[in-house]
């Protein structure tokens, strides 16, 4: 369920010096900024007796989807997840700038929480467009990954150009307290996107940026990993992908067309638990499943949950579209049902 805006081309001849992996997470543990070892210990204290409700960007940097949601229900999201998605054409006073923090600002000043995740777009084959998919038609990318593993190489230049350029909004976050649910490099096992396409160099990429963040003094970030496997492996082969312990504290899964609660719990949720006892297990992303009351019901009491966007229906919020209930993930009735569980927490429910 992914949507890219593919042009442009981009050439890059920079060379940077080794990243070192950190070995030994306890450090960075204790240099965490205090607002996010807030949020991190207010979601413990929430697990498994409230969830919080989730809504993401439509495309990248706006609140569309949670306006929405709020328009037809009263009610608030109380996460709203960001996407670096159009990174390579971000810059001030451009038609995307992610410099430009001001709509997270005003999100986190309201009391909602921040995610953040990345569609990491490189050049397409076709030397014209942009792409995140795996593959050797000219609007994919055959991208390598294992170029993480060689440091002279422009593939290693491109990602540690790019990592740099997310950490300095990050970065701009932090100078603000504002912590951030990070997810990135998701659904590697799947490999549909190009960091999957190898479980030991995309493990790698984690660990560079999770290295370069902390040596930049990034502290604000609570990190989120969500395996997935390719057609029929079994969902336990996502976790080849999985950097360690040290470096994840939330797993999640992306869970879509699954109307039986039972399933949601016993194939996504205990599956969870049971791959990552000590992880609090969230539905990052979800759309036309069962209803929140059902899954937790079941069993399934995710830390949270965010429906996919529908592009159509939020992308302009002027617009006859965004007066309709349905949606191609959740309708307004999906929704109404969850906000009327006491366990579902809502923006004004946050308090950490």
């Amino acid at each position: 369920m992914k949507i890219v805006v593919l042009i442009g081309i981009m050439t890059l001849c920079v060379s940077f010096s080794k990243a070192e992996i950190l070995a030994d997470r306890g450090a960075l543990q204790a240099k965490r900024s205090p607002e996010a070892t807030q949020l991190f210990d207010y979601l413990k204290s929430i697990y498994g007796k409230k969830t919080l409700s989730g809504a993401c960007a439509n495309v990248n940097w706006n609140i569309n989807e949670a306006m929405w949601v709020h328009q037809h229900t009263g009610k608030w999201p109380a996460l709203n997840c960001f996407d670096f998605i159009h990174l390579q054409f971000s810059q001030p006073g451009g038609w995307i700038d992610y410099s430009n923090t001001e709509v997270v600002e005003n999100w986190h000043k309201a009391g909602g929480i921040v995610a953040m995740m990345w569609h990491w777009n490189v050049p397409a084959n076709n030397d014209r467009d942009y792409a995140f998919y795996s593959g050797s038609e000219g609007n994919k990318t055959k991208f390598d990954v294992r170029k993480i593993f060689d440091e002279g190489s422009q593939e290693y230049a491109r990602m540690i150009k790019d990592i740099d350029q997310v950490a300095s909004c990050l970065k701009k976050l932090r100078d603000k307290h504002i912590p951030v649910i990070w997810r990135p490099l998701h659904e590697a096992g799947g490999r549909w996107f190009w960091w999957g396409m190898d479980a030991e160099a995309c493990k790698q990429l984690w660990k560079v940026m999770y290295q370069r963040f902390a040596e930049k003094g990034i502290d604000n970030l609570i990190w989120a990993f969500t395996p997935a496997a390719a057609w029929n492996e079994p969902y336990s082969k996502g976790f080849d992908w999985y950097p360690g312990d040290e470096y994840v504290d939330i797993v999640g899964m992306d869970v879509y067309n699954k109307n039986d609660a039972n399933d949601c719990y016993t194939l996504n949720y205990q599956f969870l638990q049971e791959q990552k006892p000590g992880k609090m297990a969230a539905l990052t992303e979800c759309g036309s499943v069962a209803t929140i009351s059902s899954q937790w019901k079941a069993g399934a009491k995710w830390l949270f949950f965010m429906p996919w966007y529908d592009y159509g229906r939020t992308n302009n919020p002027s617009s006859d579209a965004f007066q309709k209930l349905e949606h191609g993930s959740a309708s307004i009735s999906w929704w109404k049902d969850a906000f009327s569980c006491d366990f579902v927490l809502t923006r004004d429910d946050v308090k950490y």
